[in-house]
């Protein structure tokens, strides 16, 4: 210790090969994570060297290095609470935390699908199914405003129909 506190870089490098693999063992253990296992080691080994000059060991150094783990673990959990927290404080305060979001997302697709399929419509089937369906009008409205049969506009309305069926129906 007296070596590492005068800046040795041999003593701190002689502490971190005799001591990574026992605290990385515990963090493994405890995080059941490898990767944030390494994370905090390192981060424990990078408070050693940064404290180097004012550690002051009352037990063993394992001792002293188990309790900096613990802190270090502690200080994890705590922050992914409060990251759970937030996080599930903002679900709810967003404007979609009432419905689905997914939901919400496949029905706005699939209207930007139903309107692309209805502008490749032929011009004529597409005015009557839009007349039809966006302005509410009955068939022999539609007809009159056309100067249509009847009957053209069903043929028009029940092939719009087909075509859209077929074409949700294929995804």
């Amino acid at each position: 210790m007296d070596l590492l506190k005068d800046d040795s870089d041999d003593a701190f490098n002689e502490i971190y090969a005799r001591y990574w693999d026992l605290v990385y063992a515990v963090a493994c253990k405890k995080l059941n994570d490898r990767e944030e296992a390494k994370d905090v080691v390192h981060d424990l080994f990078m408070l050693i060297w940064v404290k180097r000059h004012s550690i002051n060991i009352t037990t063993t150094f394992v001792g002293y290095i188990y309790v900096i783990l613990k802190n270090k673990l502690t200080d994890l959990n705590r922050r992914q609470t409060l990251r759970i927290k937030h996080d599930d404080e903002a679900i709810k305060t967003h404007p979609f935390a009432d419905n689905d979001v997914f939901d919400q997302l496949v029905s706005k697709d699939m209207a930007q699908q139903l309107q692309l399929e209805i502008q490749d419509m032929p011009s004529g089937m597409r005015k009557v199914f839009l007349m039809s369906r966006e302005e509410q009008l009955s068939v022999n409205e539609i007809a009159g405003k056309l100067s249509i049969s009847s009957q053209t506009v069903k043929n028009q309305i029940t092939s719009a129909l087909k075509r859209l069926r077929s074409k949700y129906q294929a995804n």
